[in-house]
């Protein structure tokens, strides 16, 4: 009897101590999450890097966004940007599972940059099925978006199975869309096919962008930035009326004052709330100092 008591009493702890396993947030930089966000929910950021010639900078560590387009627009090349290596992926994951604990890794877009690849190698060094690792098709403010998603289910105490599926499902609800001033950026960090970089050099045009499949694509051309940004703030209205938007965010480059002017504009039209990024090194290096950009989560 007093076996078969202390079973149940052992399989009961057991059970108490599953339920309270939590699930943790690890992201990279391209999501530019505000430093307040990060603390107060514990998210672990794993950062990218940028070279200018031999002076190598971590992003958001050794450098600030400041300080890069001060660079850049110093540099005679264009900055080059490398993901980082499979060992700071494992000293990130492993302090977390060792701790018995579950990871959403949500990052950039595969098409964009290898560092989903990275942390799926560091995920399968670690031989765990603990992790789980998303690809958001985007980067940026989509990111933080998708991260949210992750959170508002952890809160609800949902399972990490679930809260898996769940936000890579909330993947196929994301659109981005953006504005270049400067297409050179892009054709020179080869983020554009030969095709679209040829058209763009010649006609000297701003390009509007899409990330379609998770890779760039060019959507439409103008020679005229302010014709551009009617045609952005146009298809934001389109995507409101068609499918609704839920949430909505503005990127922008070095151009942090009009990046704001344009977030009141989407508020005027749309009526809900803005977010504004400034992104930073690695986003930064392929579109240039001066571009906006529309992250949307559809209804």
């Amino acid at each position: 009897m007093q076996k078969f008591s202390c079973r149940i009493v052992c399989e009961a702890i057991r059970n108490i101590i599953r339920r309270e396993e939590m699930v943790k947030i690890v992201t990279d930089s391209t999501a530019y999450l505000e430093e307040d966000f990060t603390r107060e929910n514990d998210i672990k950021v794993v950062p990218l890097k940028v070279s200018f010639g031999e002076k190598h900078f971590i992003e958001g560590v050794d450098i600030t966004t400041t300080e890069f387009y001060e660079l850049l627009a110093k540099s005679e090349t264009l900055p080059k940007t490398s993901q980082p290596s499979v060992q700071d992926f494992i000293d990130t994951y492993k302090p977390i599972l060792e701790k018995d604990n579950h990871i959403i890794s949500v990052h950039i877009s595969g098409g964009l940059s290898g560092t989903i690849n990275v942390a799926n190698l560091a995920k399968k060094t670690l031989n765990t099925e603990e992790i789980c690792i998303v690809d958001s098709l985007s980067t940026g403010i989509i990111i933080q978006f998708l991260i949210e998603k992750a959170l508002e289910l952890i809160k609800h105490k949902e399972d990490f199975k679930h809260i898996c599926s769940s936000v890579n499902a909330q993947v196929k609800k994301m659109l981005s869309r953006f504005i270049l001033d400067d297409l050179d950026y892009m054709v020179k960090g080869g983020r554009l096919n030969k095709t679209e970089a040829l058209i763009g050099s010649i006609l000297h045009v701003k390009p509007i962008v899409s990330f379609t499949n998770g890779k760039s694509k060019v959507e439409g051309i103008t020679r005229i930035w302010k014709e551009a940004k009617t045609r952005l703030l146009a298809y934001a209205g389109k995507i409101n009326k068609d499918i609704g938007i839920e949430k909505i965010g503005v990127h922008c480059g070095a151009n942090i004052e009009e990046g704001k002017d344009f977030k009141r504009m989407i508020e005027g039209i749309l009526e809900i709330p803005v977010v504004m990024r400034q992104v930073g090194s690695v986003l930064g290096t392929y579109g240039g100092p001066k571009w906006l950009g529309l992250g949307m989560q559809t209804k």
